[in-house]
């Protein structure tokens, strides 16, 4: 059986008093920079921003944070039934298998998704592994042993692309190191042509490292233009009314104002791009589903 005990950590101070009559929600939350920076007692990056901007309309819930990898979180969520406890993700991707399982929201998070990360300089030379659209083939890219990249041992890029890097893990071109921190100076430096990252993860490093040279987040051929995140909870009678509070809220705010602090961690390429493709979601969903039959 795995309880969760309240962490102490808070993203920021917008929490709510506690009355006797209020439920708690455990916020599992992955601490992985940019989206959630653990400083000391307190969550900060765009995640932390954004998870802040529902929970202060969510006064009727006591909302206590963990600080869980996201693996666990899952299994957290599945062995509610024995711990009596509520537990919700505040950004997961929405799929089939995990609307099965969980409840989730509508969108609250279409992120630009995984990408292939180029020094700016470089970015005429790698047209050849381009498909017409512009976007990235990424195993033509692998395939060529010339241009070295690094992978993070621990880490999964998605089952998508893991399917691809699988053919090329053991390639004299793909180096494996624990710290994915090291990348944008390994490409600084010509250790590495490229990278794997999300445009935020690596604008967050690159100005973290003081990195003056810009780079450019390619997108890669076959995945969606913009990462689907919900907000997953346990099927509890408590995860399915803050589900159904979420969607309201997500109802009254069309614009989505809380995704002005993911723009913040964008470089300038990116933040055209992000913009531009948030206003064809935005198009998108607002089209009657009738109209697009």
């Amino acid at each position: 059986m795995l309880a969760l005990k309240p962490s102490g950590v808070m993203a920021q101070d917008v929490r709510p008093s506690r009355p006797e009559t209020k439920t708690d929600i455990v916020w599992a939350i992955d601490a992985d920079m940019p989206g959630f920076i653990k400083v000391e007692d307190r969550l900060n990056g765009y995640g932390a921003q954004m998870l802040d901007w529902f929970i202060v309309r969510m006064p009727e819930y006591h909302h206590l944070m963990k600080i869980l990898p996201r693996r666990s979180a899952y299994d957290a969520m599945r062995m509610t039934d024995d711990t009596g406890q509520t537990v919700c993700i505040p950004g997961t991707q929405n799929t089939p298998e995990r609307a099965r399982e969980f409840i989730l929201s509508n969108t609250v998070a279409p992120l630009l998704p995984l990408s292939v990360v180029v020094p700016d300089s470089a970015l005429v030379s790698f047209t050849p592994y381009m498909f017409g659209d512009g976007t990235i083939d990424l195993e033509a890219l692998l395939g060529d042993t010339s241009r070295y990249t690094a992978l993070a041992k621990s880490r999964s890029y998605g089952p998508d692309i893991d399917r691809i890097l699988a053919e090329a893990i053991d390639s004299p071109n793909v180096l494996r190191t624990d710290n994915q921190s090291s990348f944008p100076l390994m490409m600084e430096m010509g250790r590495i042509d490229w990278m794997l990252a999300f445009p935020a993860e690596i604008e967050f490093h690159r100005r973290a490292q003081g990195k003056a040279s810009d780079t450019v987040a390619l997108p890669i051929g076959g995945m969606p233009r913009l990462l689907d995140l919900a907000i997953a909870c346990n099927r509890s009678s408590t995860g399915i009314g803050a589900i159904t509070k979420i969607n309201d809220i997500l109802a009254s705010n069309p614009d989505m104002p809380w995704l002005e602090y993911y723009v913040d961690y964008l470089g300038h390429a990116d933040r055209a791009r992000f913009n531009e493709t948030l206003r064809d979601f935005k198009t998108t969903r607002d089209v009657p589903a009738s109209a697009m039959q």
